[in-house]
């Protein structure tokens, strides 16, 4: 029996071809290809410790280039049971501090933080109380002070400030542990009529269930909601908060299904725009139209949906062909979108012009193999205040950070305004 044979019977024949598949995958293309940052392009670290911010299409920094984090000690797979995470502080000098801390929080979405909208200085986040063992939403001062406190959290605010949308976190923990939070002691889930998207008054405090899973079931009923457990995610309100849109999954013995859905405010007038296999990041691309990475007629990319008249385009053959998170710049001009670690554990950060069709690739950054599942480190990309600069996080340098990439040179500042322009 020749040598290769031998291998092939051999009982450690599988162990090979894992060794040899890590090495070229892990190994040498991690060599070949590294991490690379398109010119023109700087990038620095906000913090040099373990930081983050939290999920795309939010903005860190506020018009007058303060910029706000989540920093810990160390990275566990469900950190809120470990440590609170510190609210930091950057100031455009370069200074930072800590002016509060977070008991409710994960990696991939943080703990909600952001800039209160229509208030200068006002900064919101979730947290959890344990006197009342629930999750609350809470608004400070720059300094710390508290402002305001909600007894629900929040998922998303819309822009004009009066009002947020919320769900059960404790059902992300049991159905999608990446998005939940850990802390209660209760975690006894309602049944399907008394929950789903609830409507905050950020004036009053005042919150009502609008939309209950129940209802969402008997919108359009399939097969495949048979035994099976429903949720809802990824709320998004647009700009001028007349509508807002969010995915309702169900998880059965069929598998994995998911719709993308758009209301009003109050949860009436709803619309499927996409269902039922596989819709995943989206955006608003103003106050009409929604950009989603999903599947379409049977074909799988970006595409760009209109709610009012459900019109649905192909977005563009040029962006990437993998799941990614799209965010649109304050001028809505560029889209700025991410992929998932390859099989080399790289991520690649693209920057996509609406208006003439052009792609630039910002760079492609090395993952370590340590950071996956709910401890993964996506670039979850998300504009400043005024667009000149974007906002992601990475752990190519050996931890998880938040960085920040902006162009260093006149040639890339003129490359954009080409775009721009053209």
């Amino acid at each position: 029996m020749s040598i290769k044979n031998r291998l092939k019977n051999s009982t450690l024949f599988p162990l090979l071809v894992y060794l040899r598949y890590w090495a070229n995958r892990y190994a040498i293309k991690r060599v070949l290809t590294s991490d690379k940052l398109a010119k023109g392009f700087d990038l620095k670290p906000v913090d040099p410790g373990i930081n983050f911010f939290g999920y795309y299409n939010m903005l860190p920094e506020n018009k007058k280039g303060e910029i706000l984090y989540l920093k810990v000690n160390q990275e566990e797979t469900r950190g809120s049971l470990f440590e609170s995470a510190s609210i930091m502080l950057k100031n455009p000098d370069g200074s930072t501090s800590k002016i509060s801390e977070t008991k409710a929080w994960n990696w991939q979405q943080g703990c909600m933080l952001q800039w209160a909208p229509g208030a200068d200085g006002r900064i919101l986040f979730n947290d959890y109380d344990p006197e009342t063992d629930r999750y609350i939403a809470k608004v400070i001062d720059k300094f710390g002070n508290p402002v305001a406190r909600y007894d629900i959290p929040v998922n998303n605010v819309s822009k004009c400030g009066n009002f947020a949308l919320s769900l059960n976190y404790d059902r992300l923990a049991k159905m999608r542990p990446d998005y939940g939070y850990f802390n209660k002691k209760d975690q006894t889930l309602p049944p399907d009529d008394q929950d789903g998207i609830w409507y905050l008054d950020l004036k009053t405090g005042a919150y009502k269930l609008i939309l209950s899973l129940e209802s969402l079931k008997n919108l359009a009923y399939v097969p495949t909601m048979d035994g099976a457990g429903h949720k809802v995610n990824h709320i998004d309100i647009n700009p001028d908060g007349t509508r807002f849109m969010f995915l309702h999954r169900w998880v059965g013995p069929q598998g994995r299904f998911m719709r993308l859905v758009t209301a009003d405010p109050d949860g009436s007038n709803l619309c499927i725009l996409n269902g039922d296999k596989m819709t995943s990041h989206c955006c608003w691309a103003d106050n009409n139209e929604i950009i989603a990475f999903c599947q379409y007629n049977e074909k799988r990319g970006y595409f760009k949906f209109n709610d009012k008249s459900k019109a649905v385009r192909f977005l563009s053959a040029k962006m990437p062909k993998t799941d990614g998170h799209p965010s649109v710049s304050p001028n809505g001009q560029w889209l700025v979108t991410d992929t998932y670690p390859d099989k080399s554990r790289m991520s690649h950060l693209y920057l996509y012009n609406m208006f003439t069709d052009d792609i630039i690739h910002l760079g492609r950054f090395y993952q370590p193999l340590k950071y996956k599942k709910l401890m993964r480190v996506d670039l979850h990309p998300k504009w400043s205040k005024n667009g000149k600069s974007v906002f992601f996080e990475s752990a190519h340098n050996s931890n998880r950070k938040l960085y920040e990439l902006s162009t260093i040179n006149q040639k890339a500042k003129n490359r954009l305004l080409y775009f721009i322009k053209s």
